[in-house]
């Protein structure tokens, strides 16, 4: 694809930031391409896992329609009237996810205070307790997160009570807050904690909260996230064969 039109389908993402704004931090950090764009339809291929997908389509024929010459898709998070139903029918891929993107779109670091909190690096040999409190995500997955130094863990007076990390998308996510350890602030101060990350990166802090988890939203308000909850978009992800 030309640059030309490259900066075209950004500036059609553009015009409903906050439901592609996910897409749009996948572009201005390398972490994908555009691989198709016509219409209201964009699709964008991940950078790290082959046959991972970010997809924005006016309707289903058109979400369709953008993977004709590509490799059957392993994920997609896609978003549109019908297109996620579509990519179940048409891809066999199963909906795990429905939420709505956040973001922090202030400038200003954010502080926290959190007396016999100390936030660091994720230890490999602390993996079981990633497994134990997380399921979504395997061993294999978190030894990436560590690799990359995106997964952080919150030590609350020398034990680990919980970590957050960045998805393989750029994603903020992975919170973890063990039950011992929660009504602490934990969970605020560890997001400021990449919020503050991100910014100092230069990227947007975002991420995806399940619609149904008023929890979290509640917590993103009180952030100074930005978030539109009427503008949904769906995981979806090849389903495990027998």
């Amino acid at each position: 694809m030309t640059n030309e039109r490259r900066q075209a389908a950004i500036r059609f993402l553009e015009r409903d930031y906050m439901w592609h704004v996910d897409m749009l931090e996948a572009l201005r950090r390398g972490r994908g391409e555009v691989v198709f764009f016509e219409g209201q339809t964009v699709l964008i291929q991940r950078n790290d896992e082959p046959g991972a997908y970010l997809l924005t389509s006016e309707g289903p024929d058109a979400a369709e329609a953008a993977f004709a010459g590509l490799a059957d898709p392993r994920s997609v998070n896609a978003r549109g009237p019908g297109v996620p139903k579509r990519m179940e029918e048409r891809f066999g891929l199963a909906c795990v996810f429905t939420g709505a993107n956040v973001a922090y779109l202030k400038r200003d670091r954010l502080a926290w205070d959190c007396p016999g909190l100390i936030i660091r690096p994720f230890r490999v040999e602390e993996l079981p307790a990633f497994s134990a409190h997380y399921t979504r995500e395997d061993e294999d997955q978190a030894r990436e997160h560590i690799r990359k130094g995106e997964l952080f863990a919150a030590e609350y007076e020398g034990r680990l009570a919980g970590f957050m990390g960045l998805h393989a998308d750029g994603s903020m996510g992975l919170l973890q807050v063990f039950p011992e350890y929660r009504k602490l602030g934990i969970g605020r101060a560890i997001e400021i904690f990449f919020i503050n990350s991100c910014l100092d990166r230069g990227w947007v802090p975002y991420g995806q909260v399940r619609c149904d988890n008023e929890a979290s939203f509640s917590l993103q308000e009180h952030l100074g996230m930005t978030m539109d909850r009427t503008k949904l978009l769906c995981w979806c992800v090849r389903r495990e064969r027998s």
